[in-house]
Formats: structure tokens, sequence, C-alpha cells
């Protein structure tokens, strides 16, 4: 290597020494700053969003799972690919009553090349789609149809069920028995399923095989108080068939299966105590009625009862305590009458449907929240047949899931004035900040680039082979050293005190064994260096994608200077009093035609009432007027 090309060498060396020195020091400090867990693939992010749509799905939060769906859609993490996360979307939007979009998800999913078993299961849907919106033949026609073939187990329980109650509904009931052999009895579905074609095989005048579904369920092992209620309600509804039929007997046998704290045991008392009564046995009537007049007076089986019984002591002859229970009757009456006026009263107030929703928007069920205090006041026991309408509390979810927008929004609304203030603050906070952070970033990224010139120069510079006319360049550090002493010293030798033959000799035995030394370890040296080359291009390199990265972000942070949030901040809080404004009218439509409702059954009840109130006060005075006759007759006769 010539003399001109070694300075230029060294030259650069020392600078790529200089730099890297910086570099390493740079690199470190980047490496120790925690980057956080690797990034996650597509898949694995539609996975971990998927599973908190499932979360709120299963724990009934409808429209949060909704909101997520649509979110992650906004932000293209679901797309026409997702069929899972359309057909939920879709299945969500059933239950939240908007059956337009969910049909328009449905049929484009249908147009798709999906899977045998997603389509299945879509046409299952579409199908409960149109069942839930009154369309039954439609809904016949897909759920008959070999396009639901390969569906779970509970799906086609699911369908059967659904086919079935429609056969019923149109009076087939071979065709919806047919269905129903195929759920399982064991299941909630096929419990509810049996009962509801037991009842309606009754009501169409087939006795005998209405009984032997209801019968059925008897036996029947229940853990849950759903699955016990509802066996209740089978041996009930089979002891009023036998009743009314006359088969004394087996309405005896059906009505003593239903539990006596169970939510019919009032209705059983007063049932069984009508087959004793019909059979001729009075005195075993008597103790079950009187066992009824001791439960809620507000109960409509109790408020039989409270005349059965003074009745049934009237035709044994005892006339006092008949007469006693005829005016406990009529007492009982007018508490109740009182109850009633003041339900009315109370539900003719503004805000009576706020009163009924529970304290957790998620919480399941359409009984109302305060149904203690709805007890207490006797509401509960004339409005319960309200609340286990179908259409009632289709209308109390909707005017939950309306109240639940509402308070959304009017969260949104609390939120607005901070977000309008952390947007200026950061736009200061921006428009400060970035013409410095700009003007170091181009400081940093011109050393970044005179230091990847140098690294790139001194990996090309080290030659292909060892090269010992230059020994400083392939020696160690400390070898470097000492051939820089030892060659100034042979340069200077003769100028120096001690420049003898002697000293030459040892002067050129340590030159030898120094040579010796660099070119023994040469090869090692040589791929030490070259190693070392190669790290400080790939930390260069690295070093640059970093200055990228943080000029990427400096140019993202000018854009956000530009924007419209601020305009589009502004603007929504006209969205929001729009979406109030029409929320709040919707509840008020819902709530006024719940109060209607509740108040036309609690005047058909009050006028019920006032009926038994004014039979109990004819049938005091028939027995007073009895027993001032018999008074009478007894003094005359005397």
């Amino acid at each position: 290597m010539k003399r001109g090309q070694l300075k230029q060498w060294l030259l650069a060396a020392c600078v790529a020494g200089t730099c890297a020195t910086a570099q390493a020091a740079k690199v470190e400090f980047f490496d120790e700053i925690d980057t956080g867990p690797a990034e996650l693939s597509l898949e694995q992010h539609r996975y971990l969003a998927f599973g908190e749509v499932m979360y709120d799905f299963y724990r009934h939060a409808t429209f949060d799972a909704i909101n997520l769906l649509l979110v992650n859609q906004q932000q293209s993490l679901f797309d026409d690919d997702t069929d899972y996360a359309e057909l939920l979307l879709g299945d969500l939007y059933v239950t939240y009553g908007l059956p337009d979009s969910a049909e328009t998800i449905f049929n484009r999913l249908l147009k798709k090349d999906i899977l045998s078993h997603t389509r299945a299961q879509t046409w299952l849907h579409k199908a409960a789609l149109h069942y839930r919106e009154g369309n039954l033949t439609e809904a016949a026609m897909i759920l008959d149809d070999k396009k639901v073939d390969g569906l779970e187990p509970e799906e086609e329980a699911r369908r059967k069920l659904m086919l079935a109650n429609i056969l019923m509904a149109e009076g087939d009931f071979s065709g919806a028995l047919d269905y129903l052999h195929g759920v399982p009895v064991e299941t909630d579905e096929g419990r509810y399923a049996t009962y509801n074609m037991g009842v309606a095989l009754i009501r169409g005048g087939h006795e005998k095989d209405g009984l032997a579904l209801l019968n059925s369920l008897l036996p029947l092992s229940a853990s849950s108080g759903q699955a016990l209620a509802l066996r209740d309600r089978a041996a009930l509804a089979a002891g009023l068939t036998q009743l009314r039929s006359g088969e004394l007997a087996g309405a005896q046998s059906s009505l003593r299966q239903v539990r006596s704290d169970g939510p019919f045991s009032e209705d059983a008392l007063l049932a069984l105590g009508l087959t004793n009564y019909r059979a001729g046995a009075i005195k075993r009537a008597l103790p079950l009625w009187l066992e009824a007049v001791n439960r809620n007076s507000s109960h409509p089986s109790v408020q039989e009862a409270l005349m059965l019984a003074p009745r049934a002591y009237e035709e044994l002859g005892g006339m006092p305590q008949a007469l006693a229970g005829y005016k406990y009757a009529a007492t009982q009456y007018r508490e109740a009458l009182k109850d009633i006026q003041r339900a009315i009263e109370n539900i003719g107030q503004r805000g009576w449907a706020d009163n009924l929703l529970p304290d957790d928007v998620n919480e399941t069920g359409f009984l109302p929240a305060n149904t203690d205090t709805l007890a207490q006041g006797g509401q509960l026991s004339y409005l319960y047949k309200l609340f286990s309408s179908n259409t009632f509390a289709q209308r109390f979810q909707n005017y939950r899931q309306i109240h639940q927008i509402k308070s959304m929004v009017e969260h949104w609304e609390r939120s607005l004035p901070a977000l309008m203030e952390s947007y200026q603050i950061q736009q200061r906070g921006l428009g400060q900040h970035l013409p410095k952070v700009r003007q170091q970033i181009g400081i940093h990224q011109k050393q970044q680039e005179a230091l990847m010139l140098a690294s790139d120069k001194l990996g090309m510079n080290i030659p292909d082979y060892v090269d010992m006319s230059s020994p400083g360049d392939v020696a160690n550090a400390g070898q470097a050293i000492m051939w820089k002493k030892v060659d100034s010293l042979s340069r200077q030798f003769g100028t120096l005190p001690g420049s003898n033959h002697a000293n030459a000799l040892r002067l050129r035995r340590v030159r030898g064994l120094l040579l010796w030394d660099i070119a023994h370890q040469s090869m090692e040296q040589r791929e030490k260096q070259i190693q070392a080359a190669t790290e400080l291009e790939e930390e260069s390199r690295i070093l640059a994608e970093r200055v990228a990265a943080v000029s990427l972000q400096i140019r993202d942070a000018t854009l956000r200077t530009r924007d419209d949030l601020g305009q589009r901040l502004a603007q929504q809080q006209s969205r929001i009093d729009e979406i109030k404004r029409m929320s709040e009218d919707t509840l008020a439509a819902l709530e006024q035609s719940m109060q209607a409702d509740a108040l036309a059954l609690l005047r058909a009840n009050q006028k019920k009432l006032a009926d038994q109130l004014a039979e109990a006060h004819l049938a005091v005075a028939r027995l007073q007027d009895t027993s001032v006759t018999s008074d009478t007759k007894q003094r005359t006769g005397s």
C-alpha cells in the first residue's frame, strides 16, 4: 500500500473509530429502551378483537358488542373476508331490533362463496329473522330446506323448535310433534317446546295427547329455578285441564306435584280446593283455601279464595265463621283497590319507565329493577301478566336499549369539552416544539449519513488478504502501539543517544519478534476487523431506520397540526343534540305506550275487584238478614 493511501486509510480508520464509539453509545442507549412485545400478526389481532366482542356477547352487553364490531370494521381489522364477524353482527342486529340491517348482512353473506357450515348458519339466522318478524311462511320455507343442512346439534334443535312452533300456529299438531321428537326433552329448549306443544294440543281439542306431553315433564329431574318453575307450570296446566273435564282424581294427582313455595303455589291451592269441593269433600277444600287466604292478597287466585273459604263455612253450617270470612274478604278487597289506585297514580307519573331500569345496563332479563318496591305496593302482582307477555317485554327491552344509547351519548357530551381542551393543548405543544425537533432531527440525519459513508468506506478499505507491508493495519491495539514505538525508534536510530551496534541488534530482534507476533495473529485479527466493520455497518443501518422512524413521527405530527379534527369535534355537539332529541322522543313514545298497557290492565283488575267487593258486601248482608230473620222466627214461635 502506498504512503498516501496509507494516510488516507488511517484517517478513515480514525474517523470511523471515533464515529463507531459514538455510534456504539447511541445503539447501546436505544437498546436499553423496552420496545414492548413482538408485533402481532393480522390474524392474532383479529383473534383478540373478536374475543373482546364475544365477552360482551356472552355477558349480554349487546350494544357494546355491536360498537366493538363496527369500530374494528372501520379500522379494517374485520372486512368482507371475516364471515364469522359479519354473521355475529347480523345476529346482534336481530337481537337489537334492526331487522333491515341484519337481512342486508345475511344476503351479502349468502352471495359469497363461504363455508357450508357458515352458509347454513346464515340461512338459520335469516329464518330466525323472518320468524321474529312474523313472516312464518318464509321462515318455514328456509327451515325445511336443505340449505340448513350441517348445523351444530344446538342449532339443529333451534331449527326444529321454530318449525314446531310454526306448525302449531297453523294447527298441524302431528307435523309439529314429528319435529318435536327430535329435540332432547332434557334440555331447556326441549322442556319449553314440550310444554308449549302440550298446551297447544289441549287448546286444539287433543286433550289426551296434550296431557301426555305435560305429564312427561313431571318426572324429569330439575336443578335450576327455571326448570323447577316450568315443571310446576306443567303440573298446574295438567291439573286445571283435568279439573275442567271432570277427572278429579287425576287433577288432584297433578296439582299435588306443584311445590308449595313455588311461583304457582297460590293457583295450585285454589285449584286443588276446587277438586275437593266438586268431589263433595268440602272439609278437605276448606283448609286449602284458608292456606291460600294467608298468602299475598293481591294475587288473583288468593282473591278468589277469599270468597270460596267463607262459602265453604256457610255450606258446612258455620255461619259466624262465614260472616267473618266475608267481612275479611271485603276488607282485603278494599285494601287491594287502594293498592291498585296507588299503582295507577304511580304509573301515570312521568318517569315511571325509568324506575324499571336496572342499575347495571348489562343485566339480563325483562323484569323491572325495583321488583321489591313493586311487590310491596302490590303493583307486581297485578302487572305480572303484562311483564310476562312477549310484546310488552320486547317493548321494554327496546326502551332499555334506547336508554342505553342516550346514556352513552350523554357520556360523550360530557367528554367533549375535555377532548376539545386536550386537542388544543396538543396543537399548542406541537406548534411550539416541532420547529426545534425538525432542526435537531435534520442534524442527526446528516451525522448518521456521514457515519454510514465512513463505515461503508472502512469496510471497503479492508484488503482481501493479509498485507504485512503495513503491520500496524493487521495488529491489535497493544501490538499497534508497540509497533508504532519500535518503528519510530528504527526511523530515528542514529540520532538518539546510545545508537550503537549492540542496541541496533537489540532493536532488530525486538522488531523481528514483534513482526512475527503480528504475523502470527494477523489472520485472526483480520477476521475481527471484518466482523467489527460488519457490525458497524449493521448498527449504522439500525440507527438510520430509527432516525427515519422519528422523521416519520415528526411528519405525522406535522400533519396532525393541519387536520380538521378540531372542526369535527366542534360539529359533534350538534350531532349529539340531534341524537338526544330523537332518543328522548322515542323514549317518551315507548313510555306512553307501556303506561297505556299497564293502566288498561290495572283498570280491568280494578273493575274485577270492585265486583268482588260488591259480592262480598251482598254476602255479608245476606247472612245478616238470614240471622235477623232466624232470630225473629225464634222469638215469634216462643
